[in-house]
């Protein structure tokens, strides 16, 4: 069983913590920022005291985190054996991509509603452009970090729906995981920026019905990508995933 070493933490630059923040908040802030972005592995064991050590606190605020993430699937708490990284639930993406898209649409005709001008969408282009930047670099390690402050911004250009966008947060977690997980393939990263530049194109264009039809076509992608990453990375994901889920995608290989 893999154990987090110390040094894997000293060597990650972590950000600061907020002024507003107690030891707890942010160890809960950072562990579930490592369990989101794939620095901490589906499956692997956690040291306590070794992540303690690396945020420079005493094991109890790390101890409460551990707690914490387990009510929200991201840390499993197993008696006698530890804390391990929950492994990424193929039921729990699907839950996650049926949601997306439910909201996705009402997202759509909220920026339709509010007449969302074409320099309100820059922001929208401007994080594309920083994609292509970096796949034009083969640098593809801030790709699912934009991706994930692309579809933000959409939720805030909509309005009054951030709220929406945190619960998302909340609930989508192993989605959020599955995207890391793709976005090391150039060829899912690139489909990924032709698809999202043709939604933003639909809006600029004010045309909804087909930015809709994007949208929805866009997370069903998503939830394709399960299978051929579950076969690549079968230590990942829990053996109650659904095989052939994803038969339509069958590389994820540069």
């Amino acid at each position: 069983m893999i154990y987090i070493s110390l040094l894997l933490f000293r060597e990650q630059s972590f950000p600061a913590r907020n002024p507003s923040e107690d030891a707890r908040q942010y160890a809960y802030r950072i562990i579930r920022k490592c369990i989101l972005e794939l620095l901490l592995l589906p499956g692997q064991k956690m040291n306590e005291a070794d992540i303690a050590a690396s945020l420079d606190m005493s094991r109890t605020p790390v101890h409460d985190s551990f707690f914490k993430l387990s009510r929200e699937n991201l840390v499993d708490i197993i008696p006698n054996r530890g804390a391990f990284v929950s492994k990424i639930d193929q039921q729990r993406i699907e839950e996650a991509v049926w949601l997306h898209t439910k909201l996705g649409t009402s997202m759509i005709q909220s920026i339709y509603i509010k007449k969302v001008s074409k320099t309100q969408l820059e922001i929208l282009y401007h994080q594309l452009g920083q994609l292509r930047h970096h796949i034009s670099r083969r640098d593809l390690t801030q790709s699912a970090r934009i991706l994930s402050e692309y579809y933000r911004q959409l939720y805030v250009l909509a309005g009054n729906m951030d709220l929406i966008w945190i619960s998302l947060q909340k609930a989508d977690v192993d989605l959020q995981r599955l995207l890391y997980l793709a976005a090391g393939s150039t060829a899912v990263v690139e489909g990924f920026l032709c698809e999202l530049t043709d939604l933003t194109d639909a809006l600029a264009a004010r045309d909804y019905d087909n930015a809709s039809e994007i949208y929805s076509h866009h997370m069903s992608r998503m939830l394709l990508l399960a299978a051929p990453l579950k076969s690549h990375n079968p230590q990942y994901f829990t053996a109650a995933s659904q095989e052939g889920v994803g038969s339509g995608v069958t590389d994820l290989q540069d």
